[in-house]
C-alpha cells in the first residue's frame, strides 16, 4: 500500500471540526484598549462543523452532526432552544456579542469553577505616562450571567473511538490528544495582517464529560461544574498549568502585525528600572510585523494605586506579572495556543484532550483581546472578520 493510500485511510480516525465565522462591521472608528471603548459591530457569525471518525457534534447534546454533515451556528442557532433548524438546549447560558459586537476585554484563561465563566476584565481608565499608558481594569461582571462585548456558547463533542469510558480517561496518561489543524486561520477582508484579525482570541474550556453509550440527554445538558455521579467527571479546569490538558486559548495571528501598531508600540514603549518602575529613555524590544510577543493579559483588577502600564512585562518591568511567588500579580503572561504551517506536530501541541467513549461539554468563547498590541487599528465599513479553525486527532493533520 502506497504512503498515500496509507494516509487517506487514516482519515477515518480523524477528528475535525471546521468552523466559520463570519463578522461584518458597520462602523467607521479606532478602536483600541488603549484608545477608546468603541466597538467593532458583528451583525453575522456562520460557523460549519463537519464531523468524521467516530466524533459527533452538537449544541443541544441530543441532535448530532456526524460523518461530514454540517452544524450551522449563528447569532440565532446558539439562543434558540427550539425550531427545524440546529438550535441550542433549553436553559443555555450562550450569548452573542449583543447590538455593540465585539469590546475589547482581556482574559488570561482563569475559569470561575462555580459558574463555569472566564474572568474577563475591561479597560475602566487609562492616562498617558512617558513609556505606555498606566491601566485601571476591572473585573466583568458575568456571575448571574455573560454580558455583551464577546461571544460565548456550549459545543458538545461525543467521541466514539474507544469501547472503554472511565473517568480517569480524561486524564493526561490516557485521554485522546487533539489539536488544532494547521490550516485555521483568522482574516479581515481576506487580510491575516490586520489589526482586528491579530488580536482575536479562541477559548476552548472543558467543563465535564460523561459515558456516551446509554447517556440520557438531560444528563448530557446537565453537564456543568457541579457535575457528579457514576460515569460522569467534573473537569472545570481553573488552574492555569493544566492548559494543555483540559483548556486553552488560540491566538490565530500570533506572528504578524500590522505596521500602525508596530510603530506605535515602538515609539510609546520604553523600559521601567525594575527596582522602582521609574521609565527610562531605552525603547522596549523592537517590535517587528512578524515578531513573537508574549501577551501580558489581566489577571487581577488593577487600581490607580497599582501603578500597572499596559505593555509591562514587554518593558522588562515583571513587578506586576502574577508567578507563583508573586500571587498578586495583576498580568499574567500567556502564550496561546499557536499554529504554524512551518511547524511539525508533537505530543506536546495538542489543543485538550478527551476520553474515548465520552460525551464532554465544551465552553466556547471569542473575544478581542485588549493587550495583545495589535488592538489598535482603524476599523472600514463593511469589513469581513473570518475565522476559520478545525480539531483534529491525527497530529500529522492530513490535508488531502
Amino acid at each position: 500500500m502506497s504512503f498515500m493510500s496509507k494516509r487517506k485511510k487514516s482519515k477515518i480516525f480523524l477528528l475535525i471540526i471546521v468552523i466559520a465565522v463570519t463578522a461584518i462591521v458597520l462602523i467607521v472608528e479606532t478602536y483600541a484598549w488603549f484608545v477608546g471603548l468603541s466597538t467593532v459591530n458583528t451583525n453575522s457569525f456562520n460557523i460549519s462543523v463537519s464531523t468524521g471518525g467516530g466524533l459527533e457534534i452538537s449544541l443541544d447534546g441530543e441532535n448530532w452532526k456526524k460523518d461530514n454533515q454540517i452544524l450551522n451556528i449563528s447569532s440565532s442557532s446558539i439562543t434558540a432552544t427550539s425550531g427545524s433548524g440546529d438550535h441550542a438546549y433549553e436553559g443555555n447560558t450562550n450569548k452573542w456579542a449583543g447590538n455593540k459586537g465585539l469590546i475589547p476585554v482581556s482574559s488570561s484563561g482563569v475559569l470561575d469553577t462555580t459558574t463555569g465563566r472566564i474572568k474577563f476584565y475591561e479597560k475602566s481608565s487609562l492616562s498617558s505616562t512617558s513609556g505606555g499608558y498606566k491601566l485601571i481594569s476591572s473585573q466583568v461582571d458575568n456571575t448571574s450571567q455573560e454580558v455583551d462585548g464577546y461571544v460565548a456558547f456550549d459545543l458538545f463533542i461525543r467521541n466514539g473511538t474507544d469501547n472503554v469510558y472511565s473517568n480517569d480517561n480524561y486524564n493526561v496518561d490516557a485521554a485522546e490528544n487533539v489539536y488544532l489543524k494547521k490550516t485555521s486561520s483568522a482574516t479581515v477582508n481576506g487580510n491575516s495582517n490586520y489589526g482586528a484579525a491579530n488580536s482575536i482570541r479562541v477559548g476552548f474550556f472543558l467543563l465535564a464529560g460523561m459515558k456516551a453509550n446509554g447517556a440520557d440527554v438531560s444528563d448530557i445538558q446537565g453537564l456543568s461544574c457541579s457535575t457528579t455521579g457514576t460515569n460522569k467527571i467534573k473537569i472545570c479546569p481553573s488552574n492555569l498549568s493544566n492548559q494543555s490538558s483540559y483548556w486553552n486559548i488560540w491566538e490565530p495571528n500570533f506572528n504578524s502585525h500590522v505596521s500602525n501598531a508596530t510603530l506605535y508600540f515602538n515609539q510609546s514603549c520604553k523600559t521601567r528600572d525594575a527596582s522602582n518602575g521609574d521609565y527610562l529613555s531605552d525603547s522596549c524590544t523592537t517590535l517587528t510585523t512578524s515578531s513573537v510577543f508574549d501577551t501580558y493579559a489581566v489577571y487581577n483588577s488593577i487600581d490607580a494605586s497599582d501603578n500597572v502600564d499596559i505593555y509591562d512585562g514587554l518593558n522588562g518591568y515583571n513587578v506586576n506579572t502574577y508567578s507563583s511567588t508573586n500571587t498578586n500579580g495583576k498580568l499574567y503572561k500567556t502564550s496561546p495556543y499557536r499554529i504554524d504551517n512551518n511547524t511539525s506536530y508533537t505530543y506536546n501541541n495538542q489543543l485538550f484532550k478527551l476520553a474515548g467513549n465520552s460525551v464532554t461539554k465544551v465552553r466556547v468563547y471569542i473575544w478581542l483581546e485588549g493587550q495583545d498590541v495589535d488592538n489598535y487599528d482603524i476599523i472600514t465599513n463593511n469589513s469581513d472578520v473570518i475565522i476559520n479553525f478545525g480539531l483534529t486527532k491525527d497530529m500529522y493533520e492530513i490535508n488531502e
